[in-house]
């Protein structure tokens, strides 16, 4: 088992960057669609868990998470996930559909005090085909413009986490970013304007840096347990691409240059988490993220300060025993997510609205687990000439567990 998944985790490193997970439109605006960090069970909660440690199952949304990883284990964590999407107008619909790896992470403990995680995922993607109707200057004449954008931006990480007492942890993220960001524009020919494609391709490679802290304590039986992330305003530096080809698909123009107005703010997660041993655990988040302080050449409307809510359950109705009928030794999870998004156009917020039901199913060996997800959301509005898309996202990962640091004892 132990070269099956690090040859998959190599593979999966080498093809990761392939990967295409949205149809959104609005993945158009500034580095694509930003994905939520948080694995399988997280998922299936809201993406609450900033703080919940890690367990037999990874939390990524907290670096300080993973000592709570068991000492003598060893986890891994791999997700897949499908996506089918309606995205409406005020005058067309289309359904569209997108499937691809998520993730994979691998978690271990050094030592009684530190712990670590390694593994790649994305953090933002895109996808989008779009035709616009543009005026000519001057006239009342039109010609238009298709939009076809691919690619995301991946990140490889590397996370440790201290303890600095008996209640209280910190971690530190260490990303290396990757990925292209490609944009096809090609202008219809009028008997104004000649025909020609404008091709805009940024390829990144930078690194970025995030923290966490994490602190818990008991009263009676029940635990609980605060969780703070924050990010400072990074930049993402890249190579950008644009060439200019006509109706012959020959070269007219070509630029090449490096680049750094690719640019992620600064942004802070809190998170409350309550939990009674293995019956039930409720989990509590709010993002925030100062994107009006951030410009982008491309983009023409100011960017607002982003506002997300997470919240999460998860619950055992039933004592987990060998002679039960399967369901009931399953987790049984639900959550419910808002957030206020980064983009305003034409006057009008843009918000994503979800709700999530998942359950937790134990494989052989007891201590490794199947999570599978359903998510249901609207992201956007289909009034004001705008958008929206109604998604559903079927979201399955795995959290394998081996005892990989148990010395054998020999009579």
């Amino acid at each position: 088992m132990k070269h099956i998944v690090i040859v998959s985790f190599i593979l999966f490193i080498s093809n990761f960057c392939n990967a295409q997970n949205t149809n959104s439109p609005y993945s158009i605006f500034g580095p694509g669609e930003i994905q939520n960090r948080g694995f399988g069970v997280s998922t299936a909660m809201g993406g609450a868990g900033i703080a919940l440690k890690s367990g037999s199952h990874l939390n990524s949304l907290n670096p300080a998470s993973y000592l709570g990883i068991d000492s003598l284990h060893f986890v891994s964590e791999m997700g897949v996930e499908g996506q089918m999407s309606d995205i409406s107008s005020n005058r067309n619909s289309d359904t569209r559909y997108t499937g691809n790896i998520k993730y994979l992470a691998l978690g271990f403990r050094y030592n009684s005090w530190l712990a670590g995680s390694i593994g790649v995922a994305p953090f933002s993607n895109v996808g989008y085909n779009i035709a616009k109707e543009n005026f000519i200057e001057g006239s009342n004449s039109t010609y238009t413009s298709t939009f076809i954008g691919s690619g995301g931006i991946s990140q490889f990480y590397f996370s440790n986490a201290i303890r600095l007492t008996k209640h209280l942890s910190v971690g530190i993220n260490s990303s290396y970013m990757f990925g292209s960001l490609i944009q096809d524009e090609t202008i219809n020919q009028t008997d104004i304007v000649p025909q020609m494609t404008i091709n805009r391709q940024d390829f990144l490679k930078s690194l970025y840096f995030d923290y966490g802290i994490q602190y818990s304590f008991k009263i009676k039986k029940i635990d609980y347990s605060l969780g703070v992330t924050y990010s400072n305003q990074q930049d993402l530096t890249s190579k950008h691409y644009l060439s200019v080809l006509d109706d012959g698909n020959n070269l007219v123009q070509a630029e090449e240059f490096d680049s750094d107005y690719l640019k992620v703010p600064e942004k802070i997660g809190v998170g409350i988490g309550i939990q009674n041993g293995t019956k039930y655990t409720v989990a509590f988040d709010y993002h925030f993220q100062k994107w009006s302080d951030v410009t982008y050449p491309t983009q023409f409307e100011a960017f607002e300060d982003l506002h997300r809510f997470s919240f999460g359950a998860e619950f055992r109705p039933w004592e987990h025993r060998i002679v039960n009928k399967s369901f009931k030794n399953w987790v049984y999870r639900f959550g419910i997510n808002y957030e206020s998004s980064y983009l305003k156009l034409g006057g009008h917020l843009i918000d994503d609205k979800s709700i999530s039901l998942g359950v937790g199913m134990p494989l052989p060996g007891r201590i490794s687990n199947m999570n599978l997800s359903l998510k249901y959301g609207i992201n956007g509005t289909n009034t004001n000439n705008l958008i929206q898309e109604n998604y559903l996202k079927l979201h399955l990962s795995f959290s394998l567990n081996e005892i990989w640091f148990m010395r054998r004892q020999y009579d």
